[in-house]
């Protein structure tokens, strides 16, 4: 029996039913599973040897569990933590490596571009110099594009700008308050919606449709009356390639990854992101799909790797 530390979000203010609903799903393969707080976490390392505790007390364990982003502060810990377990010889959610793509959006456009997968040509500046460069070679002056927070969930930190000069300000505020953002070239055809594919262990699980009925070009910006989701999985087949090859790029049998799609007329398929810790909930209402029951299945089979036990 594997033993897994099951680390409760540090932010519950969405997570606190999601983590309980995973543990139980891991409880239900057989895995041994102990609920921590990051804030009773600490470890130790010496030559040869990183040791573990919990609330002051020695602890053994085979993998770390968790679900969700956090603030700055804890994502920070939490990374950090991580980093020590895997280092330790034990199993984490994602890989390290694929833990910082998936938490930025400009790691994430390099690997998708390094390996072909279709998306909106993007760029990344640094100075204000250097944005009004880019930006004026790659728009028009009335042309619409998007500032994007490298990190973000729900669509925040996620900026229209309508023109040339409004795209340079954006971006240059992130600079002025020492942040790096990604401008994007806009999809016009694909106002408001985004199909969510759901891929896990090297397979697309589900394909659903997130839209807004209201006026915001944010397909999922939160969770609100204007939200509407509608099932895609009869078009499965239509974006499982597109799904996978955005997966892959980040890295082989991601556990779990939700991958953005814009499935425009124009442009065919363009992803947007892969997101981490996706949302398990709306998929799986839509769909029927027991995604909570998936991800555990999925965790449990990087377990299985790791160890040889398969």
């Amino acid at each position: 029996m594997f033993k897994v530390l099951y680390i409760r979000n540090a932010d519950p203010v969405f997570f606190t039913e999601l983590d309980d609903r995973l543990q139980n799903c891991l409880r239900k393969l057989g895995v041994d599973v102990t609920q921590v707080e990051l804030e009773d976490l600490y470890f130790e390392w010496e030559s040869g040897k990183i040791s573990f505790y919990n609330k002051g007390d020695l602890i053994e364990f085979d993998g770390v569990m968790n679900w969700g982003y956090m603030s700055p502060k804890h994502m920070q810990d939490f990374n950090y933590f991580i980093e020590a377990v895997e280092n330790a010889g034990k199993v984490t959610l994602h890989s390290t490596n694929a833990e910082k793509i998936l938490q930025s959006k400009l790691l994430q456009g390099l690997r998708f571009a390094k390996h072909g997968v279709p998306i909106p040509k993007s760029m990344a500046a640094f100075t204000v110099n250097t944005i009004k460069q880019t930006v004026r070679s790659n728009f028009a002056q009335q042309e619409r594009g998007v500032v994007k927070a490298l990190d973000g969930y729900g669509g925040d930190g996620v900026q229209l700008a309508r023109g040339q000069d409004e795209i340079i300000s954006m971006a240059s505020k992130e600079v002025w308050k020492n942040h790096q953002s990604v401008i994007q070239k806009f999809i016009p055809d694909s106002i408001g919606k985004s199909v969510r594919a759901l891929c896990m262990n090297g397979q697309l699980i589900l394909a659903c449709e997130f839209s807004d009925t209201g006026s915001d070009f944010r397909s999922n910006n939160g969770y609100h009356e204007s939200l509407k989701l509608v099932n895609k999985m009869d078009q499965f087949k239509r974006y499982e390639e597109v799904a996978l090859k955005a997966v892959n790029a980040i890295e082989p049998n991601l556990t779990i990854g939700g991958v953005d799609i814009l499935d425009s007329e124009q442009h065919g398929l363009q992803v947007l992101e892969v997101n981490g810790w996706s949302d398990l909930w709306d998929s799986e209402r839509i769909t029927g799909i027991d995604t909570f029951q998936k991800v555990a299945e999925s965790y449990l089979a990087r377990l299985k790797r790791h160890y040889h036990k398969e």
